[in-house]
């Protein structure tokens, strides 16, 4: 199996390289953009956190609805990969012996901030051709996972966040996806009780593969759209319950592993599109 490795630069070198160019994407190549579109059991979640949603038979709202996506891949039809990274990063960070490393960092994470409103993601360039679907992992994997979030530079998905914590300590690492809320607890229709889950450590690391077949033009520019269900995400568990309402993975685990098992389910490929037509 051949894999391609793709660099998105930064937009400064881009411009220098199609300077003069009628197109913003180099001749031969395709630009990507994932668009992750969240749902509530298919009705579209609102940045607005006083929005209420029915799940499990319960009212509830969302104040953080976050996910971390890494190892976005393109699978060709005929076994290739295409593997988006962009310019790398070297951070200070912890091996498996918690001895202190400098890592470098070129895989083109993606933190969705759904709570703000926040769905477009520029991925980088792919070759045209016909393609069989794509794969990513929900969380952070290996060394990556052990830097010092402090030391990244702000706007870099790694970097600490500080309007919602995403990241624990070298040990636990990043949150690898962040649902926060309230749950109507009194039966009148009204979120009353804060409920949260914070999900992350090697042990949820999930993979998921959407297959779907798919061709790339010459020159063109799209979307990959993805939904995300965050409702599904909730489907074993039972916020109304004062023992269920608060999971922080290790602290909750009977929870965590429902949420856990959840994920993959929780994601649906819907098509590939023009870039502007969602």
């Amino acid at each position: 199996m051949k894999s391609v490795r793709l660099l998105l630069f930064p937009l400064l070198l881009l411009g220098l390289v199609f300077a003069g160019c009628d197109s913003s994407v180099d001749e031969g190549a395709t630009m990507i953009t994932l668009n992750l579109q969240p749902t509530v059991d298919g009705t579209p979640l609102s940045s607005d956190a006083n929005a209420v949603y029915t799940v499990n038979g319960a009212a509830m709202s969302f104040t953080s609805a976050r996910v971390y996506l890494s190892e976005i891949t393109l699978l060709g039809e005929n076994g290739d990969e295409v593997i988006f990274e962009r310019e790398p990063l070297a951070l200070p960070a912890k091996d498996q012996g918690d001895n202190d490393i400098t890592h470098t960092v070129t895989d083109r994470i993606v933190l969705a901030r759904h709570d703000l409103g926040m769905h477009d993601y520029m991925l980088g360039e792919a070759p045209p051709g016909e393609y069989a679907g794509i794969r990513y992992k929900v969380g952070i994997a290996g060394t990556t996972n052990r830097v010092d979030a402090s030391q990244a530079p702000a706007g870099h998905p790694l970097a600490k966040q500080t309007d919602r914590n995403n990241h624990w300590n070298w040990n636990a690492g990043y949150q690898f996806l962040r649902i926060d809320g309230k749950v109507d607890t009194d039966a009148d229709g009204a979120p009353d009780e804060v409920w949260e889950v914070h999900l992350g450590t090697a042990n949820f690391l999930t993979d998921v593969r959407l297959p779907m077949d798919f061709e790339l033009q010459d020159g063109d520019a799209v979307d990959l759209h993805v939904v995300i269900d965050y409702a599904r995400l909730l489907q074993d568990v039972d916020l109304t319950d004062p023992d269920q309402r608060l999971c922080h993975t290790g602290d909750n685990l009977p929870v965590a592993n429902k949420v856990g098992a959840a994920i993959e389910d929780a994601f649906h490929f819907d098509g590939v599109h023009e870039s502007g037509g969602h």
